[in-house]
């Protein structure tokens, strides 16, 4: 007795694939880690696979197993002229990614649209945007570039440590936008938990060069003590206290950070009668940090 196995496979192998088909089969490749049978189920294949290999792909499921694939419409009812949508509802990770992919038929064949997701960091919104110059993806700089992902959890974040990365989610709603996934839509830069301990390290140091001075007015600096009854020249400048100076505003496209508040500067200085007269001066002040520099640079506005 011979017994005949029949394998679905998106390399043309076996019986023909239905819409249906492909669909499940492309998610199925990915949830094992198989990265070149997952692009198989598409004949548009992207311009780079930097990010689509094994090795990524399997990271990408173990921060978030692809489970729970299933075909609502099974029987493929909404097709027509060579074209159909396929609706999938499936987990990656907690997240639940509810769609409906775009598949078509190349030579006879039944395809996925696209088995990537185009993330252009140069397409809308990124001009001039110099936080892009650090995006990296999967530890991996890519600056304004297209890249491709897997749908599911990917590694964003930036080569600076002033900055953290947010982004959506890219599951497989991602995979039918028009054009690719512009990127910069959906990523959100802004000072880390160590860029704003740095910019306020930074301000620190640059009022301590201000306690440094003798005089009454401290040249570039926020300080002025107008007391005709004390001797300039004598003037000590105590450790300010910089607790109500608060960072304002992030600027993403010039990595500048804004911040304001006061400044109590305790002060003693000679008495022009004998002895030694003590008191606080309050400023208040307006200052930008570029955080493009490691540390950042402290500027006044």
């Amino acid at each position: 007795m011979v017994v005949l196995v029949v394998v679905l496979t998106g390399r043309g192998g076996g019986r023909e694939l239905s819409a249906s088909d492909v669909v499940k089969g492309y998610l199925e490749a990915l949830s094992r880690g198989d990265a070149e049978a997952a692009l198989s189920y598409s004949n548009d294949q992207p311009g780079s696979k930097e990010f689509l290999t094994d090795d990524v792909l399997k990271r990408q499921i173990a921060k978030w197993p692809i489970t729970n694939i299933r075909i609502l419409n099974p029987d493929d009812a909404n097709h027509s002229y060579g074209y159909a949508q396929v609706h999938v509802v499936v987990n990656f990770g907690n997240q639940t990614s509810d769609a409906n992919l775009s598949v078509k038929k190349a030579d006879g064949h039944w395809k996925l649209e696209s088995a990537a997701i185009k993330l252009d960091t140069a397409g809308p919104g990124g001009t001039d945007n110099e936080s892009l110059e650090t995006l990296t993806i999967f530890g991996r700089s890519v600056g304004k570039s297209t890249v491709y992902v897997f749908p599911g959890w990917v590694d964003v974040g930036s080569s600076n440590r002033n900055l953290s990365v947010t982004s959506k989610p890219m599951l497989l709603d991602s995979l039918g936008r028009a054009g690719g996934a512009f990127f910069v839509g959906d990523a959100k830069f802004d000072l880390s938990n160590a860029g704003k301990s740095a910019v306020m390290s930074a301000l620190a140091e640059s009022l301590e060069q201000c306690t440094k001075s003798t005089s009454l007015t401290p040249p570039n600096c926020p300080q002025n003590a107008y007391d005709d009854s004390v001797v300039d020249g004598t003037v000590e400048w105590g450790k300010p206290d910089q607790s109500d100076v608060k960072i304002t505003f992030f600027d993403p496209y010039r990595l500048e950070a804004r911040l304001s508040g006061q400044v109590v500067f305790p002060v003693r200085a000679q008495a022009r009668d004998g002895g030694t007269k003590f008191g606080t001066v309050t400023s208040f002040i307006s200052r930008t940090a570029d955080v493009s520099k490691s540390p950042p640079v402290i500027a006044q506005r």
